[in-house]
């Protein structure tokens, strides 16, 4: 009998003593369950609000940076862009700091010629004949494509009323960026270019694009003023006629075209003084 009770008080005692850990353990896991629930939600709740005004200040400053980008690409994009009178006097410093450079080693050196937005970026020679830098380079040495050079029947200092450049036409580079502009949208956004001389800058504002013989009345220099425009607007596959008077100066790019046997392609522009240049 003394058995049975200490028995089933020693249960008893077992059971309570249990019930004791199962009621600590529930409540463990509760107030856990709701410290991560806590965690949970904090970290979906939208930030505070010196949380949003930090990301303001955050998009300011990129709307900032973002107007500035857009200015600077405008800025860019007139520069490289050959469809308006643009040019930037940093482009203005950075071609007379090549052509003094190139001059160092070309004594025939005498300008150079940039029309953004094309490869046609190059210095200008003059030889004492029309043969010389058809292969040679600037420096005198050989080159098979090459050197942009002014007609040596021309004034040096383009003062003539019609200058003529030649240049070959090449697959990449030279003179090749011509034929492109057979293309009537790539004609009218290329509608100015700039002339460097060694003392002078000048705006090419260009009107014509014309087919011409290598044998026509245009490359008889110097030719007759009235002559010469005839020929442009006989033979032109565009042409907006500018004004031009006896002291206009008129700058020719002529290139090989294979329209016809000794066919040449001519862009042709109105030279507008712009400044002098800094020597």
């Amino acid at each position: 009998m003394v058995k049975s009770v200490r028995f089933w008080v020693a249960a008893a005692l077992l059971a309570a003593l249990a019930f004791c850990l199962v009621i600590k353990y529930c409540i463990h896991s509760t107030k856990r369950s709701a410290s991560e629930s806590s965690q949970t939600i904090s970290s979906s709740v939208p930030p505070s609000a010196t949380e949003t005004v930090s990301d303001n200040t955050f998009h300011e400053k990129e709307v900032s940076e973002s107007s500035e980008e857009k200015e600077n690409s405008h800025t860019q994009v007139s520069e490289s862009d050959a469809s308006v009178p643009f040019i930037t006097e940093q482009k203005v410093n950075e071609i007379t700091g090549k052509m003094q450079k190139a001059a160092r080693y070309s004594s025939d050196l005498i300008g150079w010629i940039y029309i953004a937005d094309s490869d046609i970026d190059y210095p200008i020679v003059q030889g004492t004949d029309d043969q010389y830098y058809l292969h040679r380079a600037p420096d005198g040495s050989y080159n098979q494509s090459g050197s942009i050079f002014l007609s040596y029947r021309c004034a040096a200092d383009f003062s003539d009323v019609l200058n003529i450049l030649y240049g070959h036409n090449m697959q990449s580079g030279m003179f090749g960026y011509i034929r492109n502009l057979r293309q009537r949208e790539e004609f009218d956004k290329h509608r100015y270019g700039w002339l460097f001389t060694k003392e002078e800058l000048y705006r090419i504002d260009f009107y014509a694009l014309s087919v011409v013989s290598a044998y026509d009345a245009f490359y008889d220099i110097p030719a007759d003023n009235s002559q010469w425009q005839e020929t442009l607007k006989a033979n032109s596959i565009y042409c907006t006629e500018p004004e031009l008077n006896s002291e206009d100066s008129v700058l020719a790019l002529s290139t090989c075209t294979y329209d016809y046997e000794n066919a040449r392609i001519v862009f042709i522009g109105k030279l507008i003084w712009k400044q002098k240049i800094n020597p």
